[in-house]
C-alpha cells in the first residue's frame, strides 16, 4: 500500500496474549485488520487513522468471519484431540469456561475422570501445546482457540 500500517504497543499485546505467539492465527489477526482497514477506507471511504488499536484487534477476533477463517487451524487442534488418548476433548470441553483455567482438582472433579485417565489425556494436550499445566492450575494456552471452544456451544 502507499501508506505503512502501524500497530499500538497495546495492540500487539493483545495479539500475543490471543494466539499465544500461533504463526498461523498471528497471520491471521493480522490480515483481517488489514482487510478491515481497507474495507473502511476504500470501499466506506472513512477516514481513519492507519494504526491499529486494541478496539481494532477485539472487533476482528470477535466476528464469526474470524473463526470461519480459521477454521482448519481450530478443527485440526480439536480433531488431534480426538485421537490417541481417549477424553482429551472432553477435558478442552471443561476447561473452555475459565479463562484463566481450573485447578487440577476441580479439573478432575468437572470431568469425572480419573486420575490416570485425567493425566494421560493432559500429558498428550500438553506435548500438542494445547494446555499449559503449571503450579496445579491447568489453562488452555491459546484464548483463540478457547474462544472458539465456547462458540461451539461445547
Amino acid at each position: 500500500s502507499e501508506f505503512p500500517l502501524d500497530y499500538r504497543r497495546d495492540a500487539l499485546d493483545r495479539i500475543a496474549q490471543l494466539t499465544a505467539g500461533q504463526p498461523y492465527l498471528t497471520q491471521l489477526v493480522g490480515f483481517q485488520l488489514v482487510r478491515r482497514f481497507n474495507d473502511q477506507v476504500f470501499e466506506q471511504r472513512n477516514q481513519r487513522d492507519p494504526v491499529f488499536t486494541v478496539e481494532d484487534v477485539e472487533i476482528v477476533t470477535d466476528s464469526p468471519e474470524f473463526f470461519n477463517r480459521g477454521r482448519y487451524y481450530f478443527t485440526g487442534v480439536w480433531d488431534q484431540a480426538g485421537r490417541e488418548v481417549p477424553q482429551q476433548q472432553h477435558v478442552l470441553q471443561v476447561l473452555a469456561p475459565h479463562r484463566s483455567g481450573l485447578s487440577l482438582k476441580d479439573l478432575e472433579k468437572q470431568t469425572q475422570l480419573d486420575v490416570a485417565t485425567l493425566n494421560a489425556a493432559l500429558d498428550l494436550l500438553r506435548r500438542h501445546d494445547v494446555v499449559q499445566v503449571s503450579a496445579d492450575q491447568v489453562r488452555i494456552i491459546v484464548e483463540l482457540f478457547r474462544c472458539w471452544l465456547l462458540r461451539q456451544g461445547s
